[in-house]
This record gives structure tokens, C-alpha cells and sequence, in this order.
């Protein structure tokens, strides 16, 4: 039987206008027919949707990038079709960021292919949508982007928690709030004159003043959840409480809360008393059930508080929807002052919103758009990239940043992760994540030129022993060159940006995506009063126990402090008297915290080391 003579494609790719677009990577993806005629048969297709085996009847061929004219050629051999029953093979086009990260566009299937070489017509794609800063949802406008806004960076709960209850004992309209877990029992704020207020009194006394109080909580029907607790509790009260059931491994993750459409909030933490922390991250806090936790949180006014409750509102129409008979849905509508133009709050800010949202949820395909925001402003970066995450496992955030880094050789990656993750499974996964990008010891946090991973930890000392606890970090945040940042509910894991990739060959498919929301800050300019520069400075802060507010960046890059610091952390955990100057230590691949210790050569013998 003979092969097929085709041994190419090419073409070019355009932007809405008809002008090039340089940069991008094309891939030219084949099957065999007789694949297709297996795989499209409708015992297969059910056997599909419940077995562990990742059916895979596609391949690569070849890939290039676009010419400054937009041009693409891809070569291969046609031997690659191993095509035993004689027949062609279908192709088709598959179009990615430059980082190689992201699909923007895929063709229709070319069937049959005879030419050598098969000229696809030109694919047009939003230059917006390839490039540039901004999330646009596949399109060439800017998605909920507002520029009237007030930022408030909330940093760890006891601060968030505060100013949470000051908004919703103000209220006088409506509080619409969502969580992941709730406990009935979480006591938000103490006071040295008043007994501890618990979450669910504060909402009460809304409710009795005749506040709307609105809730949606995390169903599963595996993980544990809060929400039959939660529902109990308020079935006596006007507090109403429904549940978006994720029964899938997807999560309505996002946590937010709503006040009177004037103030919104992108909270880090679940209402539950092991993330109660102040930023001392004290060893020993009688608030706080377990250790340390570091997270932050975000307070907006101005238009971008619309677009946080047009997300609530979405998700209270969908639950509506699908199981209360589409009794109770919301009219929302914003005020005019706000259609289009923002609203009339007078802030400076340009704020986007951006989602994570389920497929099959508001519409069949879902969103990306916090992906899209990453997998942007990494392509973007220049100087750095700053990180403070959970989780570090999703493998497109990884290619992005590998691709990035070594197209700029002066680029620098920060990061601030956990070395031992709360889903026992990730933390392998994080380190298979690592290695790809050349972390393999914490010595090469150390030492390389481009990559520092570091992790946090609380010291102390009590009745002459010197005690240390790893903080785990909850906090789900990025920024880029001082010029972009990003924070919210979205780890970088699978779940959170993209779909669960960490069971590749399991349970790897496109729906299981998590609801999330961010808040992106493209300031994209750098002066003296710079929102995103504070932020940074105020976190570095309180990790590196530096003032780097007047500091200028080193001639070898910011990561140069961020190991220098480290290395003296380790000397000084080192003296007969441990000290830790901030927070910071290299990762370290080992399990336990003594171990972790140990393995950067730090004698912990008389410490009481804590897990």
C-alpha cells in the first residue's frame, strides 16, 4: 500500500484587520481514519466518558512558528501516519500562543490530503486575543474591564475578616456572599473589650434589620463540604442558603462577598478557624486551629464591583436554574452610571475581573480567562515574575514559564510555594513541575541564575527552646515587572485555570474546571505611587524582613535578595542562638519539617520543630 504524498502544510495567520501575526507556534495535528471510524463508535464514545484510559487518536506532526509575515511551513515525513490500510489521513491546524501554552484556534479537519504540500487559507485570530496584556475572552475588547476603581490589599484574614464584618454591619440593602467551606462555629473577630463574633450572628443581625443576605456554598458529594451545616443553621432566619453541586472533580471554589454593590471582596480563605491568622504567623495563636497561614485578600469599589456581582448573580440563576424550579432568581441589572462607562465612583484604578468557569455551567464551553490572563502577562514579562501560590502543578503554566525563560535569558522567576501541599498527591506533581523547569535540590533554589523557590516558616522562642513551624501558604497571586498582578481564588493547579491535568491518563477531561474569580491589575506603567510596586513591597516585606520600598533592583535582578536572604537565613538558623531573618527558606523536596530542615544542613537537634 502506498503512503500518502502529502509531507506538508502551510499558510499564514492574520489578525481581524489582514495583518501578520508574528511569533505564533502552528502545529499540524493527524489521525488515521480508521482511528476515527474506531474511536467514533458509540460503545467506544460511552466506554470513553467512565474509563481510567486516556483514548488518544491524535497526533503531533510537525510545528513551526508564524514569519513577521504571518507565514507558516510545516515539514514531516509521511511515514509518520504508519498508515496500514492504505487510506489518507485527515489533518488539521492547530494555532498557539507564542509560548506554545494555549490553543487560540484549530481548523476544520483537511480529509483526504493528496498535494505534497496542502495550503490552508489564511485563519484569522483577534490580534488581542493572541497578544497583548488584557483579557478578552477570545475576542479584541477588553472583558469587565473597568479603569474608576478603589484597591485595597487585605493581607492575612484577621485583616480581611475586620473589614468584612464593617461592611456587612453597614449594609442596609443586600449581602451576596459565596465560600468554599463555612463552619457554623468560625469566630471572625475579637476584641479585647467584646466576646468573638461568629460569622453566622453577623449575618444574622443583617438579615433581622432587613438586610438581603444571600449565601451559595460548595456541594460535593465525596470531599466534605459545610453546606447541609450551614443550611441548618439559617433555615430559621431570612438568611437564604443554596448550594452549587459540584459532583464531578470540579469545585465552586470562589469566595466572594458583595455589599450593597458599593463594596466587593475577593476573599483567600474559607470561614474556618484553621485560616484565622494575623501576619506575626505565631507557633501558638488560641484563635486559630493549627499552624501558621499566610493569604491575602482584596476589597474593590468603583465599577469593578459590578462585574464581582455579576458573577454571583450568574451563579445564583444557574442553581436556580437546575434545581429550585427558577424560584428566587436575580434581576440584575447595574445602575446606568455604570453600563458601559463604570461607575460614578471617583477611584483611578483600571481593574479586570476575570473567571474560572465550569463547562456546561453558564454556557457549554465555560471560561479561561484567568488562565488567559497568566499565560499573557508571562509572555510579557521582562524583568520578573513574581509568585505566591498553593499549588504549582498546572502543566501549561509550567510550559508557559519554561518557553518564557528561555527566550529571555535576563527574566526571573520568584516564587513562594508550600512544600508540602494539602492534597498529598500534588506535592510529587509539583516536584515532577520543578524539574522541568530545573529545580531539583535546594541548591539550585539557591544558586540558579534565573529560578528561586522558596517557602515560609515561623520561628519563636519559649521558655529557653527554640520552636519553628513551616506557614502555609494559601495566597493564590501574581505579579509581572511591577506592571501587572493578579490575585483571587485560582491556584496554579489544574482544576483552577485550565482542567485537571495533575491524572493525566485518568481523569483528565475538559469539563472539570473550578468557578474562580481574580482580580487583575494592569496598571502597565511605572510611577511613583504605583499600586502594584506597593503591593510587592508590602509582601516582600513581610517575607524577606526588608524595606525594599527605597531599594533599587540588583544589577543580577530581585532574586539575587531573595537568595542572599535565604543563604543568611540558613547560617543564622545555624548559631547557637537561631534567629530567621523574615520568612523565607529554599524549598526542599524532603516530607517532614525536620527533614526539610535538615536537608539544608540546619542542625534542628533541641528544636521543637512543628509540622
Amino acid at each position: 500500500m502506498k503512503n500518502s504524498l502529502n509531507r506538508g502544510i502551510e499558510g499564514r495567520i492574520l489578525d481581524e484587520k489582514g495583518n501578520p501575526l508574528e511569533g505564533l507556534v502552528v502545529i499540524a495535528e493527524g489521525a488515521l481514519s480508521i482511528e476515527r471510524a474506531i474511536l467514533d463508535n458509540p460503545l467506544v464514545k460511552f466506554a470513553k466518558k467512565f474509563s481510567p484510559i486516556s483514548f488518544k487518536n491524535d497526533y503531533e506532526l510537525g510545528e513551526s512558528k508564524t514569519d513577521k509575515k504571518g507565514f507558516y511551513r510545516i515539514k514531516y515525513s509521511p511515514s509518520k501516519y504508519k498508515n496500514i490500510l492504505g487510506d489518507k489521513p485527515d489533518i488539521w491546524v492547530v494555532v498557539k500562543d507564542s509560548l506554545n501554552s494555549s490553543e487560540l484556534k484549530k481548523t476544520d479537519t483537511f480529509k483526504a490530503v493528496d498535494e505534497a504540500v496542502k495550503k490552508v487559507e489564511d485563519i484569522n485570530i483577534p490580534r488581542n486575543w493572541a497578544k497583548g496584556w488584557y483579557v478578552t475572552l477570545g475576542g479584541s475588547n477588553k472583558s469587565r474591564f473597568t479603569v474608576d476603581n478603589k484597591v485595597e490589599l487585605l493581607i492575612d484574614n484577621q485583616t480581611v475578616l475586620e473589614s468584612l464584618v464593617q461592611s456587612i454591619n453597614k449594609a442596609d440593602s443586600y449581602v451576596y456572599l459565596t465560600q468554599f467551606e463555612f463552619n457554623s462555629d468560625f469566630q471572625a473577630t475579637y476584641s479585647n473589650r467584646e466576646p468573638a463574633e461568629y460569622m453566622v450572628d453577623v449575618l444574622k443581625r443583617a438579615s433581622v434589620r432587613g438586610v438581603d443576605v444571600k449565601i451559595i456554598l460548595n456541594e460535593n458529594l465525596i470531599i466534605p463540604d459545610s453546606y447541609q451545616e450551614i443550611e441548618d443553621i439559617f433555615k430559621d432566619s431570612g438568611v437564604e442558603v443554596r448550594e452549587f453541586k459540584a459532583h464531578e472533580l470540579f469545585m465552586m471554589h470562589a469566595k466572594i462577598m458583595v455589599a450593597d454593590g458599593k463594596e466587593a471582596y475577593v476573599i483567600g480563605s474559607p470561614f474556618k478557624q484553621e485560616y484565622w491568622d494575623t501576619s506575626q504567623h505565631l507557633i501558638k495563636e488560641l484563635k486559630r486551629e493549627g499552624g501558621p497561614k499566610h493569604d491575602v485578600s482584596v476589597k474593590l469599589e468603583g465599577g469593578s464591583v459590578h462585574h464581582v456581582e455579576e458573577f454571583f448573580t450568574q451563579m445564583w440563576n444557574y442553581i436556580t436554574h437546575e434545581g429550585y424550579e427558577e424560584k428566587g432568581k436575580l434581576n440584575f441589572q447595574p445602575p446606568i452610571s455604570q453600563r458601559n462607562s463604570g461607575s460614578n465612583f471617583t477611584g483611578k484604578l483600571p481593574v479586570q475581573i476575570a473567571r474560572s468557569i465550569t463547562p456546561g455551567t453558564y454556557n457549554k464551553k465555560g471560561e479561561l480567562g484567568i488562565f488567559e490572563g497568566y499565560r499573557k502577562a508571562i509572555a510579557k514579562a521582562e524583568e520578573f515574575i513574581y509568585l505566591e501560590n498553593q499549588y504549582f502543578t498546572n502543566s501549561n503554566i509550567v510550559k508557559a514559564l519554561k518557553n518564557a525563560l528561555k527566550a529571555n535569558r535576563e527574566l526571573q522567576i520568584i516564587a513562594v510555594i508550600n512544600e508540602n501541599p494539602d492534597i498529598p498527591t500534588y506535592k510529587k506533581r509539583q516536584e515532577q513541575c520543578l524539574k522541568k523547569l530545573g529545580i531539583e535540590s535546594y541548591e539550585d533554589a539557591l544558586n540558579h541564575p534565573q529560578i528561586g523557590f522558596f517557602t515560609l516558616w515561623s520561628t519563636g522562642w519559649e521558655n529557653n527552646q527554640f520552636k519553628i513551624q513551616r506557614i502555609y501558604v494559601h495566597t493564590k497571586l501574581a505579579i509581572v515587572d511591577d506592571l501587572w498582578a493578579t490575585l483571587g481564588t485560582a491556584n496554579l493547579d489544574g482544576s483552577s485555570l485550565t482542567h485537571v491535568n495533575e491524572l493525566k491518563g485518568f481523569f483528565d477531561r475538559k469539563f472539570h474546571r473550578n468557578m474562580e474569580i481574580n482580580v487583575l491589575l494592569p496598571e502597565l506603567g511605572k510611577n511613583a505611587d504605583s499600586e502594584i510596586e506597593n503591593i510587592r513591597n508590602t509582601l516582600w516585606q513581610e517575607h524577606l524582613g526588608i524595606d525594599i520600598s527605597n531599594i533599587q533592583i540588583p544589577p543580577k535582578g530581585w532574586l539575587e535578595i531573595w537568595q542572599e536572604t535565604a543563604r543568611q537565613n540558613i547560617k543564622s538558623l545555624s548559631q547557637k542562638k537561631p534567629s530567621i531573618k523574615g520568612q523565607i527558606l529554599p524549598y526542599s523536596t524532603e516530607t517532614s519539617a525536620r527533614n526539610q530542615l535538615e536537608d539544608l544542613k540546619i542542625k534542628t537537634e533541641g528544636w521543637e520543630v512543628f509540622e
